[in-house]
Parts: structure tokens; sequence; C-alpha cells
């Protein structure tokens, strides 16, 4: 029948399809296990991976349906955002790192470092240099506060008084930023060089997918670690937004890494925090929980360059007036 016909091809080309890569996998010793399935082409690559469990899935980027406009195919996309099992390498290239670095971003997250280990290993076996990325975003404050001003009646923005909280983000939270991801940067890298692997550093200020993007692509990076999730990770998210557009839109190949299910161990750097007085201490109790580790960060190296050994209450306070925190009254809160 037509049907029986159709079926019976698709089958032969599918056999097609694997019979070279079968040869390929004898002539390096590699067990092969030919599977053919029938069916919705990624609900049938979703049904295998639950069921193998792999370590890894290795797909091409775009499919025979490929067109310029849409830069990763709706299999690979479909298999990217339900797979729950294994990293998953993204080809858009032939495989090859000579002369080409590896390229990871990281965010301090345990997914990140998890990136970093996958990232390291591969970097080292293939005697490929390894290049760690970490991207803050100084600016998104400054593109939100004139469009809620706008919004704001004048009495509002009075009280919200929008030049002080452009103040603190310029002096404290950003400059907090920069601090933290260029320290989990440097734990990074030390990290990676305990694996072997030949490390560059770069913290890059800006939005994190272009900047990941342009960034591995102005290296000529062989390929693009990434972790599936970030800092931000929510219960109900399928995959992390910047890894989800980095595989869209990226020109290289790219290796999405599984959340571990323990963390990796990253050994701390040594501390650099300088001591606090009980009083600057107290001072810092009154900044809001999710900026207190950042204003930590910005008052020590307020006070590392005004040559101090401790963290006094007057440095805090000099601190807070140029962030605006305070209007210069002693007792005010910073």
């Amino acid at each position: 029948t037509h049907d029986d016909l159709i079926s019976d091809g698709m089958a032969l080309i599918s056999d097609a399809y694997l019979a070279p890569l079968a040869t390929e996998a004898d002539l390096r010793g590699i067990p092969f296990e030919p599977v053919t399935a029938e069916g919705r082409g990624y609900v049938e690559v979703l049904r295998l991976i639950r069921e193998y469990r792999p370590d890894l899935v290795v797909l091409g980027a775009t499919g025979h349906g490929q067109t310029p406009e849409v830069p990763l195919g709706s299999l690979t996309e479909r298999v990217l955002l339900h797979g729950d099992a294994g990293d998953l390498l993204l080809v858009r290239r032939p495989w090859s790192l000579k002369n080409r670095p590896v390229v990871v971003g990281i965010d301090g997250s345990s997914a990140g470092y998890a990136a970093l280990h996958r990232a390291a290993t591969i970097a080292t076996a293939f005697d490929a240099p390894l290049e760690v990325v970490a991207v803050y975003d100084p600016f998104f404050h400054a593109t939100v506060f004139p469009v809620i001003a706008d919004t704001l009646p004048e009495e509002a923005q009075r009280q919200f008084d929008f030049p002080a909280q452009e103040r603190l983000h310029d002096e404290i939270i950003d400059r907090g930023l920069e601090y933290l991801y260029r320290r989990n940067l440097e734990r990074g890298a030390a990290f990676a060089r305990t694996l072997g692997a030949r490390v560059h550093t770069a913290v890059i200020a800006g939005r994190v997918c272009p900047q990941v993007h342009h960034y591995a692509a102005a290296r000529g990076a062989g390929l693009l670690v990434l972790g599936r999730y970030g800092l931000h990770r929510e219960e109900e998210s399928l995959i992390g937004s910047n890894a989800l557009n980095l595989a869209r839109i990226s020109t290289t190949n790219v290796l999405i890494v599984a959340p571990p299910e323990t963390s990796v161990m990253v050994p701390d750097l040594p501390s650099d925090a300088l001591p606090w007085t009980p009083e600057a201490e107290a001072l810092l109790s009154r900044v809001p929980p999710f900026a207190r580790k950042m204003a930590r960060m910005a008052v020590e190296e307020h006070a590392r360059s005004s040559g101090l050994s401790q963290v006094t209450e007057g440095a805090i306070r000099d601190v807070a007036r140029r962030s605006g925190m305070m209007a210069g009254d002693r007792d005010a809160d910073p």
C-alpha cells in the first residue's frame, strides 16, 4: 500500500543516515546502538531522552527546514526547552577547537560553576584556551528610572527622589555588582586552573545575552558553554532566558550544561574583607537587605582607597553622603 511504501522508504532513509555514524563508531571502538523511531521528531527524541537518561544529547541547531530568519530549528528548541536529562550540545559547525577558544559564561551560581567545570575539562582535553566571562548590568536603572519618572505625578517623583536613587545605584549597587562579579570570576578562574586549563578572564558591563554573544563571536569561539540556569532561577522556569537566547542566536556550537545534582566545590579566594566597627555595622544594618552585600563591598572599597585598615562610622557616612542616602544629619539613615 501507499502507507507501507512511505513507511518502508522513511525507514530506509533513516538507516542510511545512521550507517556512516555506525561505521565511524566502529572504527573508534565506541559502542553504537541505532534507534529508528516513528512519529513526530521532537516527541520521539524527548521520549528517548526520558527512556535512556543520557549524559549528553547532540543535535544540529537546524534541520532540513532551515531558514535564515529562524536560527534555531523547532525540534532542537523543543528539546532544549523540555529535555530534562544530561547536557545538550547544539551543533552549528563541524567540531574543531584548533586555534579556537572555549568560552564559558558564569554568574557565581552553582549552575554557572558546573558549566565552568565542564568547559575547563573540555578545553584541557582538546588543548584549547579557556575564556571565562562574567557580565553585570549597570545600565538597567538608567533606562528604567526615566520611564518611571514620566509615569508618576510630580509629588510622587519628589517622594521617590530619583536623583538620590540614581546616586545610590551609581555609587553603591553598580560598583558592588562589578566587585562581586569580578570576585566570582577570579574564584572560578582559579578553580579552572586547578583542572589544567589555560585561562583568560573578562568582566563586561552590559546586558548578558548580547555581551556574551559578541564576545564569543569576536574571540572566534569553537564552543560556547552555558549553565542551563543562572542566579535567578525560578521553579517554573524551563531554562534561563540568557541560555535560551544565546542558544538561539549564537553562531558557534553551544553546550548547555544540566544543573548539577550536587554543587561543584569551588574553593573560596582568600578574604580581603576589612574589619568593621560596631557603629559601622549598625549603620549598614539600615540598608535594605537586597543592597546590603553590595553596599558592604562599596564601602570597603572606599575605605581601602582612603588608606583605612577598618571600616568606621565615618567611612560609611562618607559613602552614604556621596550616594545621596543622607542629607548630612548625623542621626539620619545612611
